[in-house]
This record gives structure tokens, C-alpha cells and sequence, in this order.
């Protein structure tokens, strides 16, 4: 099934999208106030605290990507949905990475 087919028809009215609020305000905005208590946490030396960041972002991640997924199909442009969606993993996938490289430079301390 591709994006396209699951919109309306174009003559009918097409209910608002529902990838706005997915991808901006439970996306993108949670995940940045997230990296920046971790970062802030790491710079202050408060390990317990930035392991716990950590942790959310990975579990938010694993959230957050099937949701926007999900809600691709709602934009009003399907290329925009295309664009959420890949967008999205290559958050997730520098979430993980990083995450990854900070925790194995704070054990080789």
C-alpha cells in the first residue's frame, strides 16, 4: 500500500492532518528538550541523571518512530509522510548512536 492510497479523494474535504502534531509536538520538540537535559546532565557531571536521559530517549525512540510511521499517512502532501517517516529514522538511528558512543566513552573513563 503506498502513501497515496489510503488519502481521500481529491474532490472530497480532507480531515486535518494528524502528522503535524505527531512529528512536531510529540517528535521533534520532546526529543530535543530530552537531549538537552542529557547533554546539560553530561557537561554537569550528574552521570546518574544522564543515564536515566539515556534510557528515556532510547524507550522514546522505540515510541516514537512507529507513531510517526503511522501517522504518514494522514499529511496532506504524501510526500511530506515520506519525508516524516525518513526523517524520523535517521533521528532515531543518531539517537542510538550517540547514546551508544557517550555511554562507551563514559565506562573507558
Amino acid at each position: 500500500m503506498t502513501v497515496a492510497s489510503t488519502l481521500p479523494a481529491s474532490g472530497s474535504k480532507q480531515p486535518p492532518s494528524r502528522l503535524w502534531r505527531v512529528f512536531w509536538l510529540q517528535g521533534v520538540i520532546p526529543s530535543n528538550i530530552l537531549w538537552a537535559i542529557a547533554l546539560w546532565a553530561l557537561s554537569q557531571g550528574k552521570t546518574p541523571l544522564m543515564l536515566a536521559m539515556f534510557a528515556a530517549l532510547l524507550l522514546y525512540t522505540g515510541w516514537i518512530i512507529p507513531a510517526v510511521w503511522r501517522a504518514a499517512p494522514t499529511a496532506r502532501t504524501p510526500n511530506l509522510g515520506v519525508a516524516a517517516r525518513g526523517l524520523t529514522v535517521a533521528w532515531g538511528l543518531n539517537t542510538v548512536l550517540v547514546v551508544f558512543f557517550l555511554t562507551l566513552q563514559l565506562v573507558a573513563q
